[in-house]
């Protein structure tokens, strides 16, 4: 696929979806609420994100679009969704586990990397994970980058690059940009989200209005 760059809310909402299906598959596909409810939480987040069912219906649709994310067509009524992650950005499972994993609880070691993929699937030792990051590294588009020490710090940390380039010394690092939007967008932040979230549930009337 063409080079990517997500938002952090999508992002988020991404590796939720790749989580649950993986750790909670009695309760997937899931719906956009559920899924909100899964970006927002409290614990192993990195950064906590307080995500409004609009941002996360519109994040959805920019994942659909990407070929990221798809409807389920056996929901019923109400919409839900599945992810196309490892199937469209061709990762093998190690990779997809310690790839959502960064997604999810920000950068890590080593250390806390193996030890937090686990539950996903990711490698069971120090030299599994050397080469799931390699192969990560390894791209036309890399997906991981190993961070420079900060002062104090005793291990130097891996990240996504999913959403741009890391910020030294910073969790949340990504911009909130898009590779094919244009650089001269001027568009206000405030009033994309807006539009997004308008767009979210004009869509979801639409699916709606086609079923009843």
């Amino acid at each position: 696929m063409s080079e990517l760059l997500l938002t952090p809310a999508e992002a988020r909402v991404l590796a939720a979806l790749v989580e649950k299906s993986i750790t909670t598959p009695q309760y997937y596909p899931m719906t956009v609420n559920a899924l909100m409810l899964a970006a927002n939480q409290k614990t192993v987040r990195n950064p906590v994100m307080n995500l409004s069912e609009g941002d996360t219906g519109a994040a959805l649709n920019r994942l659909e679009r990407d070929r990221l994310a798809v409807r389920d067509g056996m929901s019923g009524r109400v919409i839900k969704w599945r992810h196309q992650m490892q199937h469209q950005m061709l990762l093998k499972a190690g990779e997809l586990a310690v790839l959502v994993t960064l997604m999810l609880r920000g950068p890590q070691t080593g250390s806390e990397l193996r030890a937090n993929a686990h539950a996903l699937g990711g490698p069971a030792d120090a030299e599994g994970l050397q080469a799931v990051l390699a192969s990560l590294h390894d791209r036309a588009q890399p997906l991981v980058t190993e961070l420079p020490r900060a002062p104090g710090q005793k291990e130097a940390r891996q990240a996504h690059l999913l959403c741009g380039t890391p910020t030294p010394g910073m969790d949340l690092v990504a911009p909130d940009v898009r590779s094919h939007a244009a650089a001269a967008d001027e568009v206000p932040l405030q009033l994309e989200q807006r539009l997004r979230a308008l767009e979210a549930r004009v869509s979801e009337l639409e699916q709606r209005l086609a079923q009843s």
